[in-house]
């Protein structure tokens, strides 16, 4: 005689897989505050540096244009009190990442780049 196989009821104490939420909020981009809003800026400036170093590992990024023009104050167009109060400097380029972290100088922003790839 053969035998019946008994189905199997599942275990009312079994953790269930549940779906992702697709309703998830997508990663939040890093803001990249600089000083000029292109990237035609001398080949050694800082945030021209930084910009295509994101661009070349592939990173998204905000974009802020904190302050154009001279470094010298009394010769910047605009004011960097904006910049101060979001990151906590007035110097530039700043990254701020998605958790708050803020990077500078240049080097450091460089030096992230570099470890996220």
């Amino acid at each position: 005689m053969a035998e019946t196989p008994i189905a199997e009821t599942p275990n009312a104490e079994a953790p269930m897989a549940q779906a992702p939420d697709a309703e998830a909020p997508a990663a939040v981009k890093p803001k990249l505050f600089v000083c000029h809003g292109d990237e035609r800026g001398p080949r050694m400036h800082p945030c021209r540096r930084v910009q295509e170093a994101l661009r070349d590992a592939g990173i998204e990024y905000e974009k802020v244009i904190a302050a154009h023009g001279s470094p010298i104050p009394f010769l910047r167009k605009g004011s960097r009190e904006e910049l101060q109060a979001e990151t906590g400097t007035t110097k530039l380029p700043v990254l701020k990442l998605a958790d708050g972290t803020v990077i500078t100088p240049s080097r450091a922003i460089l030096a992230w780049i570099r470890a996220q790839g």
